[in-house]
């Protein structure tokens, strides 16, 4: 399996150059220096300034996630890099970054294969996205109008134009359910990362209900925000292995 040195995360920390607005720039270039000086809580606080002002980057979330494998806070370091893995600029790097924390967790979890609707779901929602699927839908729905009214007006093509007209609204409403079902899921659903040295997950949001299982540092989960929106200290979880619960929410970092 793929690794990732030290030399290699600071040789990445020092090439990256995020898009950030001129006046971060050389914060950003001054916490790098931090980074490579070996000071990762103060390049950690430098780099979080710059977030905290809304200046978000791949290289950001990157170095960020360096400084704390260097803390050996691997959960906080798996987090940052999932965060710059949805960035195309670091995405390959992220990628390797997490096999290289994976590989340092002194537990797993069993993982549930993906259901392929899951999968069919998440690559729509990744790849085309709810938005261009609704402008898909509608495009039919012009279509499928302009079908039926050729079909009720012109006489020569009413066999095609009514045949042409009923498929394309119905594709525009199978479009029109798959473009509201994943903006739904994606909405109500999140993924999140546990970031302290394992946690309990509960039946009930309460420490003295029954105990459904054991949450380590490391492990990713499906967080559920429509069901802990109720909750201020508490969160609804998936985790991998299909088992779900309440965990504490400083347990767990959501993306």
């Amino acid at each position: 399996m793929k690794t990732l040195s030290t030399a290699l995360l600071f040789l990445a920390a020092s090439l990256f150059a995020p898009s950030l607005a001129f006046a971060q720039q050389s914060n950003f270039d001054r916490a790098t220096e931090e980074l490579q000086q070996q000071n990762y809580r103060e390049a950690i606080s430098q780099y979080q300034q710059i977030a905290d002002n809304g200046h978000h980057s791949g290289a950001l979330w990157f170095n960020i996630g360096i400084a704390y494998t260097q803390l050996d806070s691997l959960g906080l370091a798996k987090y940052y890099f999932l965060k710059s893995s949805d960035y195309p600029e670091t995405k390959a790097d992220a990628k390797n970054a997490i096999e290289y924390v994976n590989e340092r967790f002194n537990r797993r979890s069993a993982t549930l294969p993906t259901l392929p609707w899951e999968r069919f779901s998440n690559y729509l929602n990744n790849q085309v996205g709810a938005s261009s699927l609704y402008s898909m839908a509608l495009t039919f729905l012009y279509l499928g109008i302009a079908g039926i009214l050729i079909f009720w007006f012109y006489g020569k093509f009413r066999t095609y134009s009514y045949y042409a007209g009923i498929s394309s609204v119905v594709m525009s409403l199978l479009l029109f359910i798959t473009a509201f079902y994943i903006q739904y899921f994606d909405s109500r659903y999140g993924t999140g990362v546990v970031v302290e040295e394992q946690s309990i997950v509960y039946q009930s949001p309460d420490t003295s209900s029954g105990e459904v299982s054991t949450a380590y540092e490391g492990y990713t989960v499906r967080v559920d925000y429509h069901e802990s929106e109720n909750q201020q200290e508490w969160i609804y979880i998936r985790l991998e292995n299909g088992m779900k619960g309440w965990i504490e929410n400083q347990a767990v970092k959501a993306l």
